[in-house]
C-alpha cells in the first residue's frame, strides 16, 4: 500500500519537473538563439539578447564610443531585436580649402622696340575662385566631397613679356609681384656734356644706348632688369656721380628725348638680376 502512495506521488512530482525541464532547455535554446552582434572598426563583437537594456547601455558595457559623425544603424534608445546585427560606421569630416584660377586673359597690350630690346606690356585678367570643401571618409574609405562655399573674384593687372628676334616669349614677369619704388628721373644722352667726361661708353662696359639707365648701386643693383613707367623697358647698366639715393637716369637717343625728363617721378619696377638685357 505504502509503494503505490509512493508510486503515486512520484507520478505527481515527476511529470511537472519533466515538463519544467523542458521549459528551461527551450527558454536556453530561445536565448541562444537570440544571440545578436555588433560590427564596428572591422571587429564583429557578439551581444548577448536583453530586452531590458537599449543599444546606447550595451555600447557602454562594451567599451564602444561613438562619435559624433558616426552612423549608427538602429535606434541607440530602444532594446535591440532579436538575432540583429548592429552596423556602426565611422564617418570622418575632413574640411580644407581649394583654389583655381583661369589663365591670364589680356585685355590691352603695347610693344616697345625702342629700349635694347623687343618687350610687350599687357594688361590683363586672372579669374580666381576658393571652394570651401569637406571630405567625407566612411571607415577610412573616402566616399564623397561638399562643396560647403564657392566665392569668385578677378584681378586685374600688368605683366611684362620679353620676347626674342622671333617674337617667342623669352620670359614673363608680372608686375604685381614685382618690388616696385617711386624714384626722381632724369635723362642723359650720348655725349651728354652733362653726363660725360669724354666718351660714351658705360660703368659695366656698354655702349650708351637707349635703355640704359644709371642708378645708385646701393639702392639698385647693377645688371637688373627694370621696367620704368612712361619709359619702358631698363638696364641697370651705369652709374653717375649725381645719381645717389632716390634717383635714376634714363639713357635716351638725344637732347630732345631729354628734356622731358628733367626731375619727373616715375614707378621704378624691379625684375630681376641679370647678365645679359
Amino acid at each position: 500500500m505504502k509503494r503505490i502512495e509512493i508510486k503515486k506521488i512520484l507520478r505527481i512530482f515527476y511529470i511537472p519537473a519533466i515538463i519544467l525541464l523542458i521549459a528551461f532547455i527551450l527558454n536556453i535554446n530561445s536565448t541562444l538563439s537570440k544571440k545578436s552582434c555588433i560590427i564596428v572598426d572591422g571587429k564583429i563583437i557578439p551581444i548577448q539578447y536583453d530586452k531590458t537594456k537599449t543599444l546606447k547601455e550595451i555600447l557602454k558595457e562594451q567599451n564602444i564610443l561613438l562619435n559624433e559623425n558616426d552612423i549608427v544603424y538602429a535606434n541607440l534608445d530602444k532594446p535591440i531585436k532579436p538575432n540583429s546585427q548592429i552596423k556602426i560606421v565611422r564617418v570622418n569630416k575632413i574640411k580644407s580649402k581649394v583654389s583655381s584660377k583661369t589663365e591670364f586673359r589680356p585685355t590691352w597690350h603695347k610693344v616697345y622696340t625702342s629700349n635694347l630690346r623687343k618687350v610687350e606690356l599687357q594688361k590683363g585678367i586672372v579669374k580666381y575662385t576658393d571652394f570651401d570643401i569637406t571630405q567625407i571618409y566612411y571607415d577610412s574609405k573616402f566616399e564623397k566631397f561638399v562643396n560647403d562655399r564657392e566665392l569668385s573674384y578677378s584681378v586685374s593687372f600688368y605683366r611684362l613679356l620679353l620676347l626674342d628676334k622671333d617674337n617667342n616669349i623669352e620670359k614673363i614677369y608680372d608686375l604685381s609681384k614685382a618690388k616696385r619704388m617711386k624714384m626722381i628721373a632724369t635723362a642723359y644722352y650720348p655725349g651728354d656734356p652733362l653726363a660725360w667726361r669724354d666718351g660714351t661708353i658705360t660703368f659695366l662696359g656698354h655702349k650708351m644706348q637707349r635703355g640704359i639707365v644709371a642708378v645708385d648701386p646701393e639702392v639698385i643693383p647693377l645688371r637688373t632688369r627694370l621696367y620704368i613707367s612712361g619709359y619702358g623697358y631698363g638696364y641697370a647698366g651705369d652709374t653717375g656721380s649725381a645719381i645717389k639715393g632716390n634717383r635714376i637716369d634714363l639713357g635716351v637717343n638725344n637732347p630732345e628725348e631729354e628734356k622731358p625728363w628733367r626731375f619727373r617721378e616715375v614707378v621704378v619696377y624691379l625684375l630681376e638680376k641679370s647678365n645679359t638685357w
